[in-house]
């Protein structure tokens, strides 16, 4: 069979040692009508079970909608890495294999980027799985308020500079391949967390920035082991220390010229974010048995140096908004973190923020 040149999105889906998740994933996307627009990209990142058969068995099967990349363990960025060059698609984003789509709104989402053709940046909401099946839908929304129109094209610049989003997550972002190709975008290999630089590098180059309201994505945050749980994230600390030092490094290296000071600003904030979220992790979440107050020195001290060549200033480190106990403050006055069941006290007091914030302003 003739495989057809052109697609209208290529959905690159990695995956490691999945076989048990991975049918659920691709066979989301393979039922829709639009399947002559889409294309899957599964790159196998030196899977040791049977996630490279299972992969193989839809190449066979869908030869006009499924390539199959076999490649020696990389990690993620090594993956998107190796499928960015082959894709067909107009459009690109990402699909982890222990993930799925809502396959009933694929072709919805075809038609949309039919109509935003040449739009550099498609933002949607998604559905995060929890235990229990327990969804929850996550948009972009403003305590519930869309600022922004759906369908309609808007300048890049309008959104950096009107202070209302602060952040990108990968589950919502698809990109003009094109525009991913002319800067040579390539993430990190080696390490886990690149999904940060998806929704980072290419907000240097972005133009324009398009909502719909196709919540396309679901993110399963149940399952055991991934790289999003608390467990996880505070064993491979180190790869978000890397990761941090790459984009900076990034926004450091980048030709700023031309860039609007809003959109430098909202780049620089995310770096700042990212140098918080690991302070975080170290004065509030870790277990005293993990902690080694030398180490913990060492990091902050390469975190401030991060800091300091994007530009950034103080780095406060608050429990929440409603708790203005400065974390990072107490550890430079006392070089001790606060005792655990003062620190418990803090964790308990931020999810239940947390879950009133969500009550009051999330559906």
């Amino acid at each position: 069979m003739t495989r057809s040149p052109v697609k209208i999105l290529s959905i690159i889906v990695p995956t490691y040692n999945m076989e048990a998740l991975l049918p659920q994933c691709v066979e989301s996307v393979l039922r829709t009508p639009s399947l002559a627009a889409v294309e899957v990209v599964i790159v196998d990142d030196g899977s040791r079970d049977g996630s490279l058969r299972i992969a193989r068995n839809y190449e066979r099967r869908y030869p006009d909608t499924v390539v199959v990349i076999d490649k020696p363990n990389g990690n993620y960025g090594s993956t998107v890495n190796a499928a960015l060059p082959l894709v067909r698609g107009r459009y690109v984003r990402i699909l982890d294999s222990d993930d799925c789509f809502e396959g009933g709104r694929i072709a919805d989402y075809i038609a949309a980027l039919r109509k935003l053709d040449g739009t550099d940046m498609i933002v949607s909401p998604f559905s995060e799985v929890g235990r229990g099946g327990r969804v929850r839908h996550i948009d972009y929304d403003v305590y519930s308020r869309h600022p922004y129109e759906w369908m309609r094209p808007y300048d890049a610049e309008q959104i950096f500079a009107d202070g209302r989003l602060r952040f990108f997550m990968m589950h919502s972002v698809c990109y003009r391949t094109g525009l991913l190709r002319e800067m040579g975008y390539v993430q990190t290999e080696g390490i886990s967390y690149t999904d940060q630089e998806w929704v980072f590098y290419p907000l240097f180059r972005v133009r324009s920035i398009a909502f719909v309201d196709i919540p396309l994505y679901r993110y399963n945050a149940a399952r055991e082991g991934q790289t999003m749980s608390p467990a996880v994230q505070l064993r491979d600390i180190g790869h978000m220390v890397k990761l941090t030092d790459s984009m900076s490094s990034f926004f450091v290296s980048a030709d700023k010229g031309g860039m609007s000071s809003a959109r430098i600003g909202f780049l620089r904030e995310t770096v700042r974010n990212r140098i918080r979220i690991i302070l975080r992790k170290y004065l509030l979440e870790m277990p005293d048995g993990s902690f080694d107050p030398s180490a913990f020195d060492s990091v902050y001290a390469d975190l401030r140096g991060m800091a300091d060549r994007c530009g950034i200033g103080e780095i406060d480190l608050p429990v929440n908004r409603m708790l203005k106990t400065d974390l990072l403050v107490h550890w430079l006055a006392t070089g001790k973190r606060y005792p655990a069941f003062v620190r418990g006290a803090f964790r308990l007091a931020d999810r239940l923020m947390m879950r009133m914030h969500a009550a009051i302003f999330r559906r």
